[in-house]
């Protein structure tokens, strides 16, 4: 009796016990249920910051700072909080001319970032913001002989935007040969990009090397390339084209030969492209497009490692866009024929965009 009572006793304790231990661990399951997935929410978000990062300073080394500025400014969003960041972020204001959003970065570097050497720069880049900062004159390149580009009129404003930079460093001038070349390939282009090209003031610079026209970067690296500024084949910055007739071969202000017309051709088509993206204000980032490069995307063989640059996750899209521009405008290098043979949606899509965007211009 006194051990049924006993078993009585715990039985009735244990009815009262369970019920508060089972809510006890369904609480606990459910808070570690929402720790989890606030845990995989930032983890998401971070992976997202991360790839929005790596893609801006790709962008800036390709001198494409609109978009590398929206690409910077989405990291930001996903949480990144570093003030390396907001100084690229500033310097894409700065150098695309955005100099009341430059200014403003800058100061918030300065606000929130205090004692840090990112805040030294900003401080130092927004008082260099007040001055009127200083241009350089390039030499215009003879206009004699300026060719008309598919014989319109008023064409052959974007053929007399081409100069010469002047060597440094005792670097060789540029050839005349390679100013033909140039003058060829613009002639060349199809009426409605020279149309687009021109009335959105592109300029193109020849130069020697990067150095000769920037000579801040001897010595400097690009990090994401992992690559001397020096070794760049170019740049483009905003509307304005600087296309290397030579490479660097070192840390130092050496520079090699001569290149090929060929690869010459390949780049001035790629840098022509970034370019026409930013007088077309981004179509890269249309929605259309993306939907119509996740149709084609869907047919390819991703494993391909000749489509490495065009399915690569976030730049892929827009190393697409540019590969097909250059297809567009001319070019045969064997990466934008590829390219146009693996997203013909996406290149029908372009060639009607830039068709009805000169039209319309």
């Amino acid at each position: 009796m006194l051990l049924h009572l006993n078993h009585s006793t715990y039985s009735i304790k244990l009815e009262k016990v369970l019920p508060s231990y089972f809510e006890h661990l369904t609480k606990i399951a459910i808070g570690s249920a929402l720790a989890l997935s606030l845990f995989s929410n930032r983890v998401e978000a971070q992976t997202a910051a991360n790839s929005y990062e790596k893609l801006g300073q790709k962008q800036y080394s390709q001198a494409n700072f609109k978009e590398a500025a929206a690409s910077f400014r989405l990291a930001i969003y996903q949480g990144a909080k570093s003030p390396s960041i907001w100084l690229y972020l500033g310097e894409c204001y700065d150098r695309a001319g955005e100099v009341g959003a430059a200014r403003q970065t800058y100061q918030t570097i300065q606000k929130h970032f205090p004692g840090t050497p990112e805040c030294a720069k900003a401080a130092e880049r927004e008082a260099k913001l007040k001055q009127p900062s200083p241009v350089a004159s390039p030499t215009a390149a003879p206009s004699a002989a300026s060719p008309k580009a598919a014989g319109s009129p008023d064409q052959k404003g974007l053929i007399d935007r081409i100069y010469i930079v002047p060597p440094r460093f005792g670097h060789a001038p540029v050839n005349l040969s390679t100013l033909r070349l140039v003058r060829m390939l613009l002639t060349g282009l199809p009426p409605t990009v020279y149309k687009i090209l021109d009335q959105g003031k592109t300029n193109i610079y020849l130069t020697p090397n990067l150095m000769d026209r920037f000579p801040e970067v001897v010595g400097t690296t690009n990090d994401h390339l992992g690559i001397y500024f020096s070794q760049e084949h170019g740049r483009t910055y905003d509307h304005d084209i600087y296309l290397c007739e030579r490479v660097g071969t070192g840390p130092g202000t050496d520079i090699g030969p001569v290149l090929s017309d060929d690869i010459l051709k390949e780049y001035l088509y790629t840098f022509l492209a970034h370019a026409l993206n930013g007088c077309l204000e981004m179509p890269s980032n249309d929605r259309q497009f993306i939907a119509l490069y996740k149709q084609d995307y869907n047919h390819l063989d991703t494993s391909d490692l000749r489509l490495h640059a065009f399915v690569a996750p976030v730049e892929g899209v827009s190393d697409t866009f540019a590969a097909l521009c250059a297809n567009i405008m001319g070019s045969n290098a064997a990466p934008s024929e590829l390219c146009s043979r693996s997203f013909p949606r996406c290149r029908a899509w372009v060639a009607e965009r830039i068709k009805l965007l000169s039209e319309k211009k």
